[in-house]
């Protein structure tokens, strides 16, 4: 229960008294708006420190940014109303385009910039000529505010984000080797990829946190980073390890000799992620070689080759994990040598990033403030400031979402609470406070149970439009002044930019979940076609790190899809290691003779024209019946080739795809002028 728990009230005390420093120094300060310091240390401070020293510099950065942006378009534009407040949206457009470009932390700078500019230049339209020393004053009140949650979070009981690291972490590993076990001894599981896949897409921001945390632990964030890349390549790896041993196993069939213990022993290593040694990984590693049957043209020796070779992949995989994990543990670089090289690359490179949606997104929020403004020009409200300052926030805040309207209306709400609260605070209340320390006492009375909202994310969302807004319309100053028309006024207009915002974002931009799944299903077969028209060079875990950020972001909009959906059997960790499957005929083409590689490029050719195809009609299709036949044809004419990497990967790239594309199907005659596949071929269940 929220009430009894200690860590929320330690935060919610810690943070009201920084923010009570914050409101102190600014009145001491006689800053012009002190409540603005106030406000900022409850939008900055987060439980954990990192997160908090992050959020403040990009609060501050952002800031200074939005004060430059207001001292240029101000003072040329505020004899044009129109002209300045068309200004302002683009402005508006333009940084919360490039926010939603950057997922992780550092998108908040330019979200920041964005509506700040609407909350510094509009109520200064009455004033231009003031506009400097204004954009100085709400600087100050924000780096002040911001400076002072940072001193507060670092000095007073700061909560280091590694104990929740190192949960998360421990809950992941565990929830990955339980999905390795069950793989390995039942053939299949689907509980917890899809909730893996989207940890990983959270994980970048957690390395920036962690970066930040405490420079003693900054050696952590490497570890976080190689660990990142090597579970990203291990999903794909086990649905491979899924299929060959479903193929294996078909038909009640036996494993071959050594491999069933060998797999009871893998099962079993797995489950000591903590207690891994070197020579255990040595053994299991020898006794997975030693296993390999020559490549003679048997399917089930080819079955058996290439699971091995995806099994030792899995070992190297796992003995890299469990050694990073013990490193982020201890808060330092990893100082063991990689089983598993990974040609390391920024996630920036990687990312999915929706450059349509980002700019559809970006336009709404935009006409969402334009539409307001010319209502408020129109109107000549003297007053209407305040709201197209809301209109603002309320359309950057929840722009990422598909559906952003819901979230608006619950702020819109929580809004209408705080002016309820404010009202009785201003004209109840503040006329018996006659000293500093008797604020303090009734603004406690709030407060506090506010911070506790904010300790949670799931309440956070009602904390925060609370806190900030009851703090804006409470407005406190060095001299009790509150007239009940001006906060009637400013209140109206906060609710008619809410609104505005509201209904202008349910006109032109909500989404459903099923929309956005369409898209990101489209760009992860766009990504596969381009594989296959290749052929050059493609890093693996850059593509895997790639399909897999279309997995994360993906899982949670497939689970809102309606029943039925066509697209929502798709797959995506099968489309990922289909891909994987594909970057591996690539490479082997460069140690391939040359009938093989004429035939390994037409098939490259026809899976990039299938998954074209079913990214123009935005729906999966069944694959070409004649690919089947071309896979299963150079399956035996690569087996005749001499034993190399070049020949392990080609024969992992054409099985693997034959049984992606082709799970159900049984063996299809090769054509005439080919070799014939091997007879016998069993589908996986």
């Amino acid at each position: 229960m929220l009430l009894l728990d200690r860590q929320a009230w330690l935060f919610s005390v810690k943070t009201f008294l920084a923010a009570i420093a914050a409101l102190y120094i600014g009145l001491a300060g006689n800053l012009s708006r002190p409540y603005w310091a106030m406000a900022t240390v409850y939008i900055v401070t987060q439980p954990m420190l990192g997160p908090t020293r992050a959020k403040g510099a990009y609060r501050i950065l952002g800031t200074l940014i939005a004060g430059a942006a207001t001292l240029w378009m101000l003072p040329h534009l505020v004899e044009t109303p129109l002209l300045l407040s068309a200004a302002m949206s683009l402005w508006l457009s333009a940084c919360l385009f490039i926010a939603l470009l950057n997922r992780g932390p550092r998108g908040y700078a330019f979200l920041l910039a964005g509506y700040t500019t609407a909350f510094i230049g509009f109520p200064a339209v009455t004033s231009p000529d003031t506009i400097f020393d204004t954009v100085v004053a709400r600087s100050e009140e924000i780096i002040l505010g911001t400076v002072v949650a940072v001193l507060f979070a670092s000095l007073f009981f700061p909560a280091s984000v590694r104990p929740m690291l190192r949960s998360r972490i421990g809950s992941w590993m565990g929830d990955a080797a339980d999905w390795c076990r069950q793989i390995l001894t039942r053939g299949h599981a689907h509980g917890p990829r899809n909730r893996l896949a989207a940890d990983l897409v959270q994980f970048e921001a957690l390395i920036e946190f962690m970066r930040r945390d405490d420079p003693r632990h900054a050696g952590a964030a490497v570890s976080m980073e190689r660990l990142r890349e090597r579970m990203l390549l291990m999903l794909p790896v086990l649905s491979s390890i899924a299929d060959r041993l479903g193929a294996l196993r078909a038909g009640g069939r036996a494993l071959p000799p050594g491999l069933e213990p060998l797999i009871a022993d893998l099962a079993h290593w797995l489950e000591q992620p903590g207690r891994s040694s070197a020579s255990a990984y040595a053994t299991l590693r020898a006794r997975i070689v030693a296993l390999k049957p020559a490549v003679d043209g048997e399917l089930d020796h080819l079955l058996l080759v290439t699971l091995l070779l995806r099994l030792e992949e899995l070992v190297d995989l796992w003995q890299d994990c469990t050694t990073l994990h013990a490193a982020i543990d201890e808060g330092i670089a990893p100082r063991d040598a990689a089983h598993y090289r990974v040609r390391t690359q920024r996630v920036d490179h990687v990312r999915h990033v929706d450059y349509g949606m980002a700019l559809f997104s970006a336009a709404s929020a935009g006409v969402a403030l334009m539409t307001y403004c010319v209502l408020w020009i129109g109107l000549g409200w003297e007053g209407g400031g305040n709201g197209a300052m809301m209109a603002a926030v309320a359309a950057a805040f929840f722009a990422a979402q598909d559906d952003p309207a819901p979230s608006m209306l619950s702020f819109l709400l929580w809004a209408i609470v705080a002016s309820l609260v404010a009202g009785v605070y201003l004209f109840g209340i503040f006329p018996a406070v006659h000293d500093f320390g008797s604020l303090v006492l009734v603004l406690a009375v709030i407060f506090l149970p506010l911070g506790l909202l904010l300790h949670r994310p799931k309440t956070a969302l009602i904390g925060l439009p609370l806190t900030v807004n009851l703090v804006a319309l409470l407005n406190v100053q060095n001299t009790y002044s509150a007239n009940i028309q001006s906060f009637i006024n400013s209140a109206v207009a906060m609710f008619i930019g809410i609104g505005f915002a509201v209904v202008m974002t349910r006109l032109f931009r909500s989404v459903g979940a099923e929309w956005t799944a369409r898209r990101l299903v489209r760009q992860g077969w766009n990504t596969l076609a381009d594989a296959a028209e290749g052929r050059g060079q493609q890093d693996r875990q850059q593509f895997a790190a790639r399909m897999l950020d279309l997995l994360g972001l993906l899982a949670p909009r497939l689970a809102a899809t309606p029943e039925g959906s066509d697209i929502a059997s798709v797959d995506m960790l099968t489309e990922a290691r289909i891909g994987l499957n594909i970057l591996q005929l690539r490479r082997s083409r460069h140690g391939l003779p040359a009938p093989s590689v004429a035939a390994i490029d037409a098939i490259l050719d026809e899976v990039a024209a299938h998954y074209r195809a079913q990214a123009a009609r935005r729906r999966p299709l069944p694959a070409p019946t004649g690919l089947q036949a071309r896979l299963e044809a150079s399956l035996k004419r690569v087996q005749t080739v001499e034993a190399g990497k070049a020949r392990d990967e080609a024969l992992m790239g054409l099985i693997g795809l034959r049984y992606a594309l082709f799970p159900e199907a049984p063996v299809a005659a090769a054509p005439a002028e080919t070799t014939a596949g091997p007879p016998g071929l069993p589908a996986p269940r």
